[in-house]
């Protein structure tokens, strides 16, 4: 298992979860989805990585939330 991939699922959470300039959210939210897609690929169902799969379920609901104001955001 990966340490640079973990890291770099987290620091693109990270980014999109800070980010407050709605051109460039849309963005950071697609590619933080992207590196946890392929982290957990990396992962499978790996025993010893079930507190970061646990941890990556949380960071993808707040990326759906995160998506969700967005839109909401932009109908208003």
């Amino acid at each position: 298992m990966s340490d640079d991939s973990s890291l770099h699922w987290k620091d693109s959470f990270t980014q999109a979860a800070s980010e407050t300039d709605k051109e460039k959210l849309d963005r950071l939210v697609h590619e933080a989805e992207m590196a946890i897609f392929h982290r957990r690929e990396e992962l499978g169902n790996s025993a010893d990585a079930r507190e970061e799969l646990s941890t990556m379920a949380v960071a993808t609901e707040a990326l759906r939330a995160i998506r969700s104001q967005q839109l909401i955001g932009d109908w208003v």
